[in-house]
């Protein structure tokens, strides 16, 4: 920028010692060209709106330094250096002894925010050209520091923009049941986000519980997909919040607990996972969806057995049976849709029990049924009749199976599926069978990669 860009009055008289240009940690800073640190260093009291001033800058400028931007410029570095009064020398800008600079008239904004705006214009084709070129196009080219600027609320949300989002939603709960992962949960933590911004806009009454119970899913299907990568503590702010704006709807908050249970049992905590379960067999003690209590009692019925209540386990499991079959999953809430006709969860019931040709019937019509895409569902269905086969002895189909399983996994990013392959390393572990036990290693590694 030139001189005859500044306007604005006369610049305050600088101090002439700004730093302890003694201190260490001020010497390492000015010899390394660390600008970010150098700021940093500043005299206690000194506000960015000040350094700006000493150096020339914009405050946004500084702050943007303070958070990551990197200073190339020679010319800047300069002008970082007198109006800080450290001498040239310190920062490798030349041997002569610092000289005071003339005061300069401080920066218009508005001249300020032109220049930054035709930077910031300019940087993709600088870029690109270097990229192309293999030199730069303009002098003094700086990479832009990536910002997440907060969004303000919207004025007023409609109808429209509450479908919209629901359908945002949808699919990206969609994308997180094929593969899961941290890939899937940034999206859907981003819309629970935007959906907060959203509660806080104008809405019609008779679109507010609409908007409300949308967010609540996108905070809960945000808690499945925390849970899936083992963020346990995200998992249940988000299934907090879920809970919060599902008042009203005893399904609703069925399905939030539901989900947050099947987060705690693959994290190992089945008793806690058993009194989620429970509540919401509680909360959906007077549903009208018969596949909503099919799948808690499923879900009941490998907790039971797994805290070694055998009996309560098959009672669960038979009532799980009849529900599924009379239940319509079409019309269901997410969580409890997503089940199915049930042969997955089932057949995971039937196996811990020991029942191991229903399971096996189970397993393979689970897979049979799966629509093409859903790879999380059909690697855990996967990991299941393998795992059943080879209990049961059955290794031929097990030891096929298994292998199928192990590419299947290494496809997604589900920790929850991955967790599942504990189990049939065991079982393979188990078999005097060389092969069994190869793919016993690769399953346990897998389990932990």
């Amino acid at each position: 920028m030139t001189d005859d860009q500044y306007s604005g009055g006369a610049r305050p008289q600088r101090q002439r010692s700004v730093f302890d240009l003694a201190d260490p940690a001020v010497r390492t800073a000015c010899a390394k060209r660390d600008i970010a640190d150098i700021f940093r260093l500043r005299p206690s009291g000194m506000t960015q709106r000040r350094l700006a001033e000493l150096v020339g800058m914009s405050q946004s400028e500084v702050a943007d330094i303070l958070a990551g931007r990197q200073v190339k410029s020679y010319d800047v570095f300069v002008r970082i250096a007198e109006g800080l009064s450290i001498p040239r020398g310190m920062m490798g800008l030349g041997s002569g002894e610092h000289v005071e600079a003339p005061p300069r008239p401080a920066p218009a904004r508005w001249v300020d925010e032109e220049l930054s705006e035709r930077v910031k214009r300019r940087n993709l084709v600088e870029l690109g050209g270097f990229l192309l070129l293999g030199r730069p196009v303009w002098d003094g080219w700086e990479p832009p520091a990536v910002t997440d600027p907060l969004m303000d609320p919207p004025a007023r949300i409609s109808l429209v923009d509450v479908r919209m989002y629901e359908d945002t939603v949808t699919q990206l709960v969609a994308l997180d049941h094929r593969v899961g992962g941290m890939a899937s949960r940034a999206p859907l933590v981003a819309m629970a986000t935007t959906g907060e911004q959203f509660l806080k806009a104008q809405v019609q009454p008779d679109v507010e519980e609409r908007l409300r119970y949308a967010v609540a899913e996108a905070h809960r299907a945000s808690a499945w997909a925390s849970g899936d990568v083992r963020f346990m503590d995200v998992c249940r702010a988000h299934a907090h919040r879920a809970l919060d704006l599902s008042a009203g709807s005893r399904d609703r908050i069925a399905q939030v607990l539901c989900t947050v249970s099947s987060a705690e049992k693959s994290y190992g905590e089945t008793e806690h996972a058993l009194q989620l379960c429970q509540l919401a067999q509680v909360a959906a003690a007077v549903s009208s969806d018969p596949q909503v209590g099919a799948v808690l009692s499923a879900e009941s019925a490998t907790l039971y057995h797994a805290l070694g209540y055998t009996e309560k386990a098959r009672q669960e499991l038979d009532t799980a049976r009849r529900l599924f079959a009379e239940a319509d999953f079409a019309v269901s809430l997410p969580v409890f849709a997503s089940y199915g006709n049930g042969h997955g969860a089932l057949a995971a019931a039937e196996q811990q029990l020991g029942n191991y040709d229903a399971a096996r019937a189970e397993g393979m019509a689970a897979l049979q049924l799966r629509p093409v895409g859903e790879e999380r569902s059909i690697a855990l269905d996967t990991v299941i009749l393998a795992t059943t086969n080879v209990r049961a002895g059955e290794l031929r189909e097990g030891v096929a199976q298994a292998a199928q399983a192990l590419v299947l996994v290494q496809r997604i990013g589900s920790r929850r599926v991955r967790s599942r392959l504990v189990p049939l390393a065991d079982a393979l572990g188990k078999r005097n069978d060389s092969t069994c036990r190869d793919l016993a290693r690769a399953a346990r590694k897998l389990a932990v990669a």
